[in-house]
């Protein structure tokens, strides 16, 4: 994960033109306030537009390191050169609907899909606690209707 990290942090928002148009609509206020809001537009931006990041282990990897934290990011990557595809990166943002259908329908794996180890439980449900809420039609039957 670090060198996602890595890579974010040395990442040329400025020179990216998307980023600077979003942030013009961005409302300056407090100083300390203004730099946690701006890392959470880098960090939003950044995920959407160039590659999957977690927001939460980044700020913890970012405050254990000594690479400085969101407010000290290295802008000397610029953007002609995007960073190196990973196998969660771009290339899973480039598949088509179509695609990914096709994936799906062969039961092949979808880059950058996080697998999740959900396994049944096998146990019977759980009767409902809650009064069953009467539709309009039920409660004027049910109040003497036809």
């Amino acid at each position: 994960m670090e060198p996602v990290f890595l890579r974010f942090n040395s990442y040329n928002f400025e020179a990216d033109q998307r980023f600077v148009d979003g942030l013009k609509t961005f409302s300056k206020s407090e100083k300390s306030r203004e730099v946690t809001e701006l890392l959470k537009l880098k960090l939003f931006f950044y995920n959407k537009f160039v590659e999957p990041i977690d927001q939460h282990d980044y700020k913890t990897w970012s405050s254990s390191s000594s690479h400085g934290g969101g407010e000290q990011l290295d802008q000397r990557t610029p953007l002609q050169n995007p960073p190196p595809p990973t196998s969660a990166g771009p290339e899973a943002q480039q598949l088509s609907f179509a695609e990914v259908m096709q994936l799906v329908q062969e039961g092949k794996e979808v880059p950058g899909v996080k697998r999740l180890d959900i396994k049944p439980s096998n146990q019977s449900p759980t009767p409902s606690q809650m009064k069953q809420v009467l539709k309009p039609w039920n409660t004027s039957a049910s109040a003497g209707g036809l």
